[in-house]
């Protein structure tokens, strides 16, 4: 592991092992903010942790073009999950709060799970596992619904999942970004 120091607030120095715990633990904030406080607040949220983000890593140019990239996948995402009936948002595309989700997320992938990378089968298998479990959470929490039988519709996101996750490990990897700082 590196030992180059992160430098957060301009005077925070934190090792990289207190980083990829840093880093989580603003996503685990984050992510019951946006869910709860809507658009709006997930937009604001989203822009002050992305800052906080890209003032703590080694390419600001790499990560940004990276995040954008989960933006994308993460709208055309839901907007097909959105469009096939398996969630109902209350309209036809995604709402911002999200496609914050999936910024804020990205922002993880480089630190916080970048013990996924170069493990395809524990890829495919964490986005099977997690992250229909975290669909069902922020469904409940934001009166999202799930398709009927809830069942089928985690299957669909699991399966959804298992391919996107490891797709944006190779997107982050694509990037060049290292995942160690």
């Amino acid at each position: 592991m590196a030992t180059r120091p992160v430098l957060l607030f301009g005077k925070l120095h934190l090792s990289e092992r207190q980083f990829i715990v840093f880093n989580a633990a603003v996503f685990q904030v984050a992510w019951p903010v946006c869910v709860l406080g809507g658009s709006w607040i997930a937009a604001a949220l989203t822009v002050l942790v992305v800052a906080l983000h890209l003032k703590a890593v080694p390419d600001t140019r790499r990560e940004s073009i990276f995040l954008l990239q989960c933006a994308a996948a993460g709208f055309m995402c839901d907007l097909a999950l959105i469009q096939i009936g398996v969630i109902d948002t209350g309209g036809h595309l995604p709402p911002v709060w999200l496609t914050c989700l999936w910024v804020l997320f990205g922002t993880t992938v480089g630190y916080a799970l970048r013990f996924f990378h170069g493990r395809l089968a524990l890829c495919v298998a964490g986005g099977a596992i997690f992250a229909p479990l975290s669909y069902y959470g922020g469904a409940r929490l934001a009166n999202v619904i799930l398709f009927e039988p809830t069942w089928v519709a985690m299957l669909i996101i699991a399966l959804v999942w298992s391919v996107i996750f490891p797709l944006l490990i190779h997107f982050y990897t694509v990037n060049k970004i290292k995942p160690a700082l």
